[in-house]
């Protein structure tokens, strides 16, 4: 055995292949990386989560470690909280692990620990506690009600009897008040699953906010319920991530893991739980994780049966999903959107102007926050239009994260990920509605630019003006798109393909075609006058940051851009097995024949047959209907599930897990 200090500062790989523990070689790879890996360096620099780069090395500490204590890294977290300013709830969790499990720390100045608790008892932890946010710091999304229920909970455990000044109540007054909400949240989870679904971003402020729960909550029930949803999101992310990266349609996405999927967040969860050596040596090293921190400070595992569905990457896996809900379905779901006690879940699905929901949210919404102008507005129009007889949208929200039916096809060489036909033709926010996936950053997409920056909700390439009714089949996507004339951005659809990220790029026919390894993607604009854009260094600044120009000057041509209100875009994937060589599948494929409009439309695949659809017609596939929504909460080989059930059975490999919630709540 080499010696400690050595083994200490080698990558978290080698440390592992020298027996160190998982939880402690992943720790000391982060602290050695504060001041050596650029991405950490960065992200200390700019960012406010400092703190969980203290609380790595309180972990490491225990066991013998000599750790530094970094002032600024304290500093950047204690001033998020201290200001309110958005995303305050993110470093919480941190500074709560400090308190309840290291106390008596000898790294950490009394005066810090001081100043960490009075940061807990000062915090304003709902929207509805006396006064006004200057800063209007987000407290509705589905990751932040977690978040915000979970740390109150915890804060009115911790100090049960102290005075919370934002509103004159005790701990033990906030430790009640974040349990009803709570039960909320944990109970639609589980019966609805996720409304930013499958988010690389959001999924790991999720596992953030669910590993503190299950790790310091004081109720068995919850710390269960917790656990259970740990696993279900767990199983989302091993079903649709590919070579090691989250990579699927998502509700919620940005710049970063959509063009570089390498940096998405939950990757290092996923390297951390159950990566093989070359994700654990390349996956944990583009942020700092809180989400992963908390796990290895917990000692949070896997289940082996998670594990097993991640690791089974050779055969063919076709997964159906459903996550989320719709507001007119929800009656019948036992959730009456005019009990007060249920917003929370619409605020979540961002249906806070749905006709059912308005009245509802105005009386939620407190007049200076940013969400009650246009509530206003929108009850307005609706009370004025029915004054009138007239009829007007009852669901008018861009944002709004509704019923979602998820299919991914997934091979060795490839993945395909679809929200089939979802809300087409409506406004957009951050959904990405389809990709292809061939291992890293050889990812495929179309969208329609909802702006013409980085850093709009929609941008350029970050989700729709308008969605397009898109829908997959096995290794087939056909993406539809009907831009209105009086849009406020272009009229115009665009693909991003990264010629730089393929081994070969081929155009013909009107095609475009590229390998990665044995994986192919072929790409068609069935609307001629398509050309290549020039490379924007704005989007590698917006991902990459003070790293861009390396990033920006090693790529080649990613754009291809083509004008006009309405397009058809199709997309085919192969491999060996399927298509023979590349130069087979380009010939093929080249050759196949697209016919038709946005109203009806065909392509004859060299692989699956004569396929049609329409923006108002069926998607068939030689004559059969594929279907688009109405599927099961899960339907794929390793689990078949009912939505909203109680059970979920999970197999892979030999090794089985149930999760009950009716055995937990029982």
């Amino acid at each position: 055995m080499k010696n400690s200090e050595v083994v200490s500062k080698m990558h978290y790989a080698d440390q592992l292949l020298q027996g160190v523990p998982n939880s402690v070689a992943y720790l000391r790879h982060l602290v050695n990386g504060e001041h050596t890996n650029p991405f950490i360096a960065e992200a200390l620099r700019t960012g406010f989560e400092g703190v969980y780069m203290e609380l790595a090395k309180l972990e490491l500490a225990r066991y013998g470690d000599q750790v530094t204590w970094t002032p600024d890294n304290m500093e950047q977290s204690l001033h998020r909280v201290h200001e309110r300013l958005d995303c305050d709830d993110f470093v919480i969790p941190a500074f709560l692990f400090i308190l309840m499990r290291y106390a008596d720390n000898e790294v950490l100045p009394g005066e810090i620990m001081q100043r960490l608790e009075d940061e807990i008892i000062g915090f304003k932890y709902w929207i509805d506690e006396p006064g006004m946010d200057i800063h209007l710091p987000c407290y509705f999304t589905e990751n932040h009600q977690i978040l915000y229920h979970t740390i109150e909970y915890l804060a009115g455990q911790l100090y049960p009897d102290r005075i919370f000044p934002s509103n004159g109540q005790t701990g033990a007054w906030h430790r009640e008040h974040a349990a009803a909400y709570l039960h909320r949240w944990l109970t639609w989870r589980r019966r609805f699953g996720f409304s930013e679904w499958l988010s690389s971003t959001y999924y790991a402020v999720d596992l953030l906010a669910l590993v503190t729960l299950k790790e310091l909550c004081d109720r068995e029930d919850f710390r269960r319920q917790a656990e259970q949803l740990l696993n279900l999101l767990l199983l989302d992310m091993a079903v649709h991530s590919f070579k090691g990266c989250f990579c699927a349609t998502n509700g919620r996405m940005y710049n970063g893991p959509t063009m570089f999927p390498l940096c998405a967040a939950t990757n290092a969860a996923m390297a951390y739980l159950w990566g093989d050596e070359p994700a654990r040596r390349h996956m944990l090293d583009y942020a700092l994780h809180a989400d992963v921190v908390v796990m290895a400070v917990s000692g949070f595992q896997a289940p082996d049966a998670i594990k097993a569905i991640a690791h089974d990457t050779a055969s063919p896996v076709e997964a159906f999903q459903r996550m989320s809900l719709n507001v007119e379905d929800a009656e019948k779901l036992g959730v009456d959107p005019a009990d007060f006690d249920n917003i929370m879940l619409f605020w979540s699905l961002h249906t806070f102007h749905h006709r059912k929901v308005i009245e509802n949210s105005r009386k939620f919404c407190p007049w200076w926050y940013n969400m009650d102008a246009a509530i206003a507005a929108n009850l307005e129009k609706f009370q004025l239009m029915e004054k009138a007889g007239a009829i007007t949208d009852s669901d008018p929200n861009g944002s709004a994260l509704t019923e979602v039916n998820i299919y991914t096809y997934r091979t060795a060489n490839y993945m395909l990920s679809c929200a089939q036909d979802y809300r087409r033709g409506r406004t957009n926010f951050q959904q990405h509605i389809w990709q292809a996936s061939l291992g890293g950053e050889a990812v495929v997409f179309a969208t329609a630019p909802g702006a013409g920056d980085f850093t709009s909700r929609p941008n350029y390439f970050v989700g729709n003006s308008f969605m397009p009714k898109a829908t997959a089949y096995k290794n087939v996507l056909i993406s539809i798109h009907r831009i209105p004339a009086d849009t406020t951005y272009g009229l115009c659809t665009h693909a991003y393909f990264p010629r730089h990220a393929f081994d070969e790029v081929v155009e013909k026919n009107g095609w475009i075609f590229g390998r990665k390894g044995e994986g192919y993607v072929g790409l068609k604009s069935c609307r001629r006058g398509g050309s290549w854009r020039p490379k924007n260094p704005a989007l590698f600044q917006s991902i990459f940051h003070s790293e861009w120009e390396k990033y920006f000057y090693a790529a080649r041509e990613y754009e291809f851009f083509v004008a006009g209100h309405t397009n058809i875009w199709v997309c085919e994937l192969g491999e060996p097995a399927t298509h023979g060589t590349f130069a087979q599948f380009v010939d093929s494929v080249s050759q196949s024949r697209t016919e038709g409009d946005t109203f009806h439309f065909s392509y004859d695949s060299p692989s699956l047959g004569h396929m049609e659809t329409g923006w108002n017609e069926p998607f068939t596939v030689n004559g059969e209907v594929v279907p688009v929504r109405g599927y099961k909460r899960y339907d794929n080989p390793y689990c078949q599930a009912e939505y909203d059930t109680m059970r979920y059975d999970i197999h892979a490999g030999g090794e089985k897990l149930t999760i009950d919630f009716e055995e937990i709540s029982s």
